[in-house]
């Protein structure tokens, strides 16, 4: 196969892999704590960094980084890869795969008014019928097509909040980590989960060992699902895809990530995750306001997207 070809089979990968992250990882918060969760999850991106790039280069390009980078680079790793990822998994706890899938999109409105009120880009109005949109639709969702009068659930909250805390997170990472290597960012920050996890531990009494010894075995496909599939797959295939594609055609495409989710949700779990009306519509209008947003041309720069999708890909891995 050409070049183009492996890309566009990379990119399928890369939309169908990531959309099983929020079904595979709902099923795990049945028998893992959300702090384990976030260990195991850490972890193995941490490992997956260090088989994809090795392990002395990954290593002596970290001690080459300049140290006026490193408090960019803890907050980073604090918010990215500890509180955010926390909050998803407890969120995940108390709300359908299919809403958490929906809801992972909402980081294109915290971003429009973070890059807009924190790095004082230029307000457009692509940027306007993007927040409307995306806006319109999580609130449809919140509220369940106002069926049920105001009620709103409490995992449907921690999400947003985890999606606004990887969206200070990537607005950081674009303001002082931009011109750092990606996969520096990414390992550097999955240490720092994982040192913080060791050093809470002894404050912070957690059943890890309890859970693993007791962990089902019905539930290893799961948890190779969301190791292999959702996280390494994911992110190996974005690689591949961004390296054979306009970024362009990869940002766009990913757009279809939104309705992937929420159907392999449901095919896979099955009634639990139940997909009602404003499901679709929400959904729709997340997806309308994220497809504007990418069709308008905010972006100022081919790289300035790159790294935008780069940590995109890499905050739902």
């Amino acid at each position: 196969m050409n070049s183009q070809a492996i890309g566009w089979i990379s990119l399928v990968v890369t939309i169908f892999a990531g959309a099983t992250y929020n079904s595979f990882a709902k099923q795990l918060t049945g028998t893992l704590s959300p702090l384990s969760l976030l260990f195991l999850s850490e972890l193995l991106t941490g490992i997956f960094v260090l088989f994809s790039f090795g392990a002395l280069p990954t290593a002596k390009r970290v001690l080459q980084l300049p140290r006026r980078l490193f408090l960019p680079l803890f907050i980073v790793g604090f918010l990215n890869s500890a509180l955010a990822p926390f909050l998803w998994f407890a969120g995940l706890h108390y709300t359908s795969a299919v809403n958490a899938s929906l809801f992972s999109y909402s980081d294109t409105l915290f971003l429009i008014f973070l890059a807009v009120f924190v790095l004082r880009e230029t307000w457009t109005n692509a940027h306007l019928c993007a927040a409307t949109c995306v806006t319109l639709g999580i609130v449809l969702i919140i509220l369940r097509g106002f069926e049920h009068g105001i009620h709103l659930q409490t995992g449907d909250m921690l999400i947003l909040l985890a999606s606004l805390t990887f969206s200070v997170g990537s607005i950081v990472f674009r303001k002082f980590l931009h011109n750092t290597e990606p996969q520096i960012v990414i390992f550097v920050r999955s240490c720092i989960a994982v040192a913080m996890f060791f050093l809470l531990s002894p404050f912070m009494p957690h059943p890890l060992i309890t859970e693993i010894m007791t962990f089902k075995m019905t539930l290893i496909p799961a948890l190779l699902g969301f190791a292999f599939i959702s996280r390494f797959l994911s992110v190996f295939s974005f690689y591949a895809s961004i390296e054979r594609l306009p970024v362009s055609t990869v940002s766009l495409m990913s757009s279809l990530g939104i309705v992937i989710g929420p159907l392999f949700a449901y095919l896979y779990i099955g009634q639990a995750e139940a997909l009602s009306w404003y499901h679709f519509v929400g959904g729709g209008c997340i997806l309308l306001g994220t497809v504007l947003l990418e069709l308008l041309g905010v972006h100022p720069s081919e790289q300035h997207l790159e790294q935008h999708l780069t940590q995109r890909a890499h905050r739902r891995s």
